[in-house]
């Protein structure tokens, strides 16, 4: 799992962490987002810090589908997906009428894990 900047305090040693780096530069400049994210893998615990408790997190199973998350809701999600940060309309005009700006954009097959605050 991709895991938002951050968030990550500790884990077991049986989970690898990585470094990866955005597919694509709106993530990173339009969004805020930053170049890099960590990436656990393996089995094993880790500890993310977050301003909910894990059993009200919420996990969203995509199937060759889009999720479109605004704000920083999303704390993690599979290196599968690729995330984009987009306009929440299709014109300027349009974000701007509606207040919303840009949204994260997540496309493919994988679950995202979001904090509902």
């Amino acid at each position: 799992m991709v895991i938002d900047d951050g968030l990550f305090l500790a884990c077991e040693g049986s989970v690898d962490i990585k470094t990866v780096a955005r597919k694509n530069l709106s993530s990173a400049i339009a969004g805020g987002e930053g170049l890099f994210n960590s990436c656990l893998t393996g089995t094993g615990y880790a500890v993310l810090e977050c301003n909910c408790p894990r059993e009200e997190l919420v996990e969203v199973q995509l199937q060759d589908d889009v999720l479109k998350v605004d704000g920083n809701f999303a704390i993690a999600w599979s290196e599968s997906l690729k995330f984009t940060v987009e306009r929440s309309t299709k014109t300027l005009i349009g974000s701007a009428a509606s207040g919303e700006g840009l949204v994260n954009v997540y496309r493919g097959t994988g679950k995202v894990l979001m904090a509902p605050l």
